[in-house]
């Protein structure tokens, strides 16, 4: 088994690495939260290096299929600053995999060449406030209206909403979607008529929004189908891969969170002296600090292989959704470790162990539960008595 990196991959992430060194150190970060200002400019930047085009075919104008590469980009961003790597994955992963998965010719030709040039920004409208995660029932309707659809509901808990070009949105397509196969995906601009955005206030990602969307009669054109016409009442097939394709991100963006914890709380330990010795020297932080280094390696290899499957063109929700719980868990854990390793400093704005905290809540978004997230492995398990 060779656990090595292409020469490519190398590439990446040395040049990613290096464009965080020169233009986005801990106080750039820190006056983007400080400000609630969204990271456009260095967002740009990241796309004219390329990386927007890691998961976008070459006819498209793209790289080629490079999902562990999106991944590892996501990482080194996340680790300096969760919000400017959830601006990548809206464009990488939401928009250029998603669509070149599941999107339409037309689709295809339409959008991933914008997608390339960090021209687009896609997010996901599966959530809705009455629902449940993994709950079959979905309120958002889409009535046939002439040659399109009448798109009525909300959607919660959406991410960069107020920024986005589209969304995809899942609805009710029959009037029953007590049974899967009455939904529809839908690929939706948010410059459409009756779309309304009500951005939530919330403790976490200060520079990045989560909404709720509002669909009041929208009028969405057949060709809007997410992979055209013949998709239609084909959602719940197509909703295994978009969610396989959030799982990716969120455990990436998971995995870059962890890492910047780690080593903030490793720098401070080695720098921080009590009874005329670093504190990285003391057992209990060494413990503290080593168990943080096992956990984060074990979500990278959990992602790693979820993106060499999504790599390799097979399934991969099963193991996306263990690196994102796996993740997320050592994300949460790695920050509050972070509060511990500095103290009561950890509790002051001025050092960014409660910025880690902050950021690390927004994992398990909405009303997502582990609890939940294992609930849907376990039935991909097969243990729940169906076979899978």
């Amino acid at each position: 088994m060779d656990f090595a990196f292409s020469e490519e991959q190398g590439f990446i992430r040395d040049t990613i690495q290096k464009f965080i060194a020169r233009e986005c150190d801990r106080e750039v970060v820190k006056k983007l939260d400080e400000d609630g200002q969204y990271p456009e400019k260095l967002f740009q930047t990241i796309a004219q290096m390329g990386f927007c085009g890691l998961t976008v075919p070459q006819e498209y104008g793209g790289g080629g299929l490079d999902s562990l590469g999106a991944a590892m980009v996501t990482e080194e961003l996340a680790a300096i600053s969760p919000v400017l790597a959830g601006a990548f994955c809206a464009t990488t992963f939401s928009g250029g995999l998603v669509i070149s998965s599941l999107g339409s010719t037309d689709q295809k030709e339409a959008l991933l060449p914008e997608i390339v040039q960090g021209g687009l920004c896609v997010t996901f409208g599966v959530e809705e406030p009455d629902s449940r995660y993994g709950s079959v029932l979905v309120q958002t309707a889409a009535a046939k209206s002439g040659e399109g659809f009448l798109l009525e509901g909300s959607k919660s808990f959406v991410r960069c909403a107020d920024r986005a070009d589209y969304i995809i949105v899942l609805a009710d397509t029959d009037g029953d979607a007590d049974s899967g196969d009455t939904l529809t995906l839908f690929l939706v601009d948010m410059k459409s008529p009756g779309v309304k955005v009500e951005p939530m206030d919330k403790v976490g990602f200060h520079s990045s929004s989560l909404c709720r969307v509002v669909f009041e009669k929208v009028l969405v054109p057949a060709r809007s189908i997410l992979g055209g016409e013949e998709m239609f009442k084909k959602g719940w097939s197509q909703l295994e891969n978009v969610m396989a394709v959030r799982h990716l991100e969120v455990a990436a963006l998971a995995v870059g969170l962890s890492q910047g914890a780690y080593d903030y709380a490793a720098g401070y330990a080695k720098e921080r002296e009590q009874f005329g010795q670093p504190i990285s020297r003391f057992g209990a932080v060494r413990t503290l600090l080593s168990e943080m280094a096992i956990g984060i390696q074990t979500g990278r290899d959990l992602l790693y292989r979820a993106c060499w499957r999504a790599d390799s063109l097979k399934g991969f929700l099963k193991e996306a959704l263990m690196a994102r719980i796996v993740a997320s868990r050592v994300a949460q854990r790695s920050a509050m470790d972070c509060m511990q390793v500095l103290g009561g400093y950890g509790y002051a704005n001025e050092y960014d162990a409660q910025r880690y905290l902050r950021d690390s809540m927004v994992l398990f978004e909405g009303k997502i539960s582990s609890d939940d997230l294992m609930g849907s492995l376990s039935a991909l398990l097969g243990l729940d008595g169906a076979s899978r």
